[in-house]
């Protein structure tokens, strides 16, 4: 996330914060999801892990890891 620059907070759900952000050399403009994980007694959430896992399968060029 430190190639990016965070412009405004766009969403927030129960596991995780949406960013309107832009990347530092190229400018160009994302959305940014940072899952969140404190208050975790279990470990990773389950929707997440199950968010993550679907999104590693699509193959779109607005889609990056």
């Amino acid at each position: 996330m430190e190639d990016y620059q965070k412009i405004e907070k766009i969403g927030e759900g129960t596991y995780g914060v949406v960013y309107k952000a832009k990347h530092k050399q190229t400018s160009e403009l994302v959305a940014l999801k940072k899952i969140r994980l404190e208050n975790e007694d279990d470990g990773v959430p389950s929707t997440a892990i199950r968010e993550v896992t679907i999104l590693k399968e699509l193959n779109h060029p607005n889609i990056v890891w």
